[in-house]
């Protein structure tokens, strides 16, 4: 029980304060004002947009992927502008699902990159990738010659008997088939879910990482007004395809059997354009080329003008070679 003399002393001490003395604290809104007037503001603007048309290479740092309405940031490019900003990178995986017993199996990654000049932190980014994207989930089954064991099959033109033919423009041994040898018609062509997903983990992990640093890099450079995310945000998934036997082999927008037809190649930028959509689909150089070659073209140079849209779909789509 406290003293009486001290209970009395707290009592003329809290009348001895006027009412109107005591303050109320209130939150109040915070009120962002712009650090830099709109002369400054559009200076920089026109300095960065300058530094990208002076410095950054078209169809390496940066394109216009078809569907997106402004161009795209590539890997390069945001290395060129964390360079050029003196920004370092780092990373940690946020998010992870490996589940091999999956069907198909499921990798998921979800990646934040963190970009620094020195101790401070700058900016941040999150990008994810995973196996059920449908470049990763499909693949383009192809028939294989009996004989030879190469995916080199084509439907024989009908004015020189028709069936099947193994094409030996396409490295194929020149076997010929019957119409309805169920050794090539009963074998599944189009799109199939991917059976050798695993082999592609390193792959989804690398491009969720890829995504982050572009996120980071477009937040820490305010250059989203000019550039956009990298093309796998507008790439649509495609359906799985029914493995029925098919009366004839599927073509693409182009037929493959199609001759390149002289004097109407492709121009150089659209060969840089098919090469930058193949990077940024994640195709080898490899791959480009067996592509080029399933089309009857050697060089990237020789493509006819009629392919040009059917080999970027599917190097857009990410369709397996």
């Amino acid at each position: 029980m406290a003293p009486v003399a001290a209970t009395k002393q707290a009592e003329v001490t809290k009348d001895a304060v006027p009412q109107d003395a005591i303050v109320v604290r209130q939150d109040t809104p915070l009120i962002l004002a712009p650090v830099m007037d709109i002369a400054l503001a559009k200076q920089r603007l026109a300095e960065f947009q300058d530094f990208v048309r002076g410095y950054l290479v078209e169809d390496e740092d940066f394109g216009t992927i078809p569907g997106t309405p402004k161009p795209t940031l590539y890997k390069p490019g945001a290395d060129k502008l964390c360079e050029l900003y003196a920004l370092a990178d780092s990373y940690r995986i946020i998010g992870q699902v490996e589940d091999f017993g999956a069907v198909p199996p499921l990798f998921d990654y979800t990646i934040e990159c963190s970009l620094h000049r020195g101790d401070r932190l700058v900016s941040t980014g999150l990008g994810s990738c995973n196996s059920y994207e449908g470049k990763y989930r499909w693949r383009d089954a192809q028939r294989v010659c009996p004989a030879c064991q190469k995916a080199t099959i084509i439907k024989g033109k009908s004015e020189y008997g028709g069936g099947w033919l193994c094409w030996t423009k396409k490295d194929g041994c020149g076997a010929k088939f019957a119409e309805g040898d169920q050794r090539i018609e009963g074998q599944a062509s189009g799109k199939v879910t991917n059976d050798d997903v695993p082999t592609l983990k390193n792959t989804i992990l690398k491009m969720a990482k890829k995504r982050a640093k572009i996120d980071a890099t477009l937040a820490a450079t305010r250059s989203s007004g000019i550039f956009t995310q990298d093309m796998e945000d507008v790439v649509p998934e495609q359906p799985e395809a029914k493995a029925a036997p098919a009366v004839q082999q599927p073509q693409r927008a182009s037929a493959r059997t199609a001759a390149p037809q002289p004097g109407k190649t492709i121009s150089e930028a659209q060969s840089k354009k098919l090469w930058a959509t193949a990077r940024e689909a994640g195709w080898r150089e490899d791959e480009v080329k067996s592509l080029i070659k399933r089309y009857g073209f050697e060089h990237t140079k020789d493509i006819s003008v009629g392919d040009f849209d059917g080999i970027l779909a599917d190097l857009s789509q990410g369709v397996s070679v």
